[in-house]
């Protein structure tokens, strides 16, 4: 049966928030590079999330930072010492904490200019094959689950920039990875899938101009044309998908009925292929989950239901002090 979980950082405030009642059957963890960086805060981090897990079967996965070791953002196409270190202390932290895998994003970020093409996607998604292997291998090792992330056609990376990537837009870029090691699998953020249908549709002419390139490049790709198709294409190598709306070509992680996506439908859909639904939404103020503990509440009553949840209230989160 496929579960809900809700997406934290593993500080205090934000733990005691997604561990309030009503109480989840687990928690992604996305990492900073903080966290990665100092060895000691990683075991801290470590002893703490062991001490604080609710029950056995409290779900952990483990979500890779967004940069590296050496300030770089993440890349999988540079196999470099900083990343596979990086790797390898994600993956121990996983372990430590008994979690059933580790995601990382298939991203090769890049400035918007000059502008991807083709041969440049290609090219990339060779030179990832020698890095993905390394991770894959790394987490296999520990008796874990390594999953690779879609990303949007304009990656804000968490920092309000502007950057885009020759892969991981597509459902074809993440089967082609699946295909090639055994054992690895998808996640998929239906929000950023979204955000790259939206961009296939856009005319390069009424886009932003610093969109511009960027926009032209999609509107010759020929690719999945429907948010169904696409979720098709990674239904065999989907463990999880990361649950937010999305709206035109920038607007990700809006809240659960605010943006382009009916996701009552979407999770129903989900729930034949994915283990786990993960609540992404952005919110207004991070340590407080309201708008994932609306996704929660109404993910729930879909799967539960097998059809669009009610607009009723929703239980808010109740303060506690860990």
């Amino acid at each position: 049966m496929t579960e809900v979980l809700l997406k934290a950082r593993p500080t205090k405030a934000q733990l005691a928030d997604r561990l309030a009642a009503p109480l989840p059957p687990g928690l992604e963890l996305y990492l900073d590079a903080q966290d990665v960086g100092d060895l000691a805060r990683l075991e801290r981090l470590a002893q703490r999330l062991n001490e604080l897990r609710p029950n056995p079967s409290f779900v952990y996965i483990v979500e890779g930072p967004l940069r590296s070791l050496d300030g770089a953002f993440f890349d999988v196409s540079v196999d470099g010492e900083a990343q596979r270190e990086c790797v390898r202390r994600i993956a121990w932290l996983a372990s430590e904490i008994r979690a059933e895998a580790v995601l990382v994003h298939a991203i090769a970020p890049r400035k918007l200019s000059p502008p991807l093409t083709r041969e440049m996607h290609q090219a990339t998604l060779r030179a990832s094959l020698s890095f993905v292997q390394h991770y894959v291998e790394i987490v296999q090792a520990r008796g874990m689950v390594p999953m690779l992330e879609n990303i949007p056609p304009v990656a804000r990376q968490r920092e309000a920039t502007y950057m885009c990537t020759p892969i991981g837009m597509s459902a074809g870029d993440l089967a082609f990875f699946a295909r090639k090691f055994p054992g690895l699998k998808a996640t998929v953020d239906v929000s950023h899938a979204q955000l790259f249908l939206n961009g296939l549709r856009t005319d390069p002419s009424l886009a932003p101009p610093e969109l511009g390139p960027l926009v032209g490049y999609l509107s010759t790709l020929e690719d999945e044309p429907t948010l169904d198709a696409y979720l098709s294409e990674l239904d065999p190598y989907l463990f999880e998908a990361h649950i937010s709306n999305a709206r035109g070509l920038l607007e990700e992680g809006l809240p659960y009925g605010d943006g382009d996506m009916d996701l009552d439908r979407v999770a129903v859909r989900l729930s034949r292929s994915a283990h786990y639904l993960v609540t992404e939404t952005i919110e207004p103020d991070a340590n407080r989950g309201s708008y994932m503990r609306e996704a929660q509440y109404r993910l729930e009553a879909a799967l539960r239901a097998g059809q669009p949840a009610s607009e009723t209230a929703y239980p808010r989160t109740r303060e506690t002090d860990l």
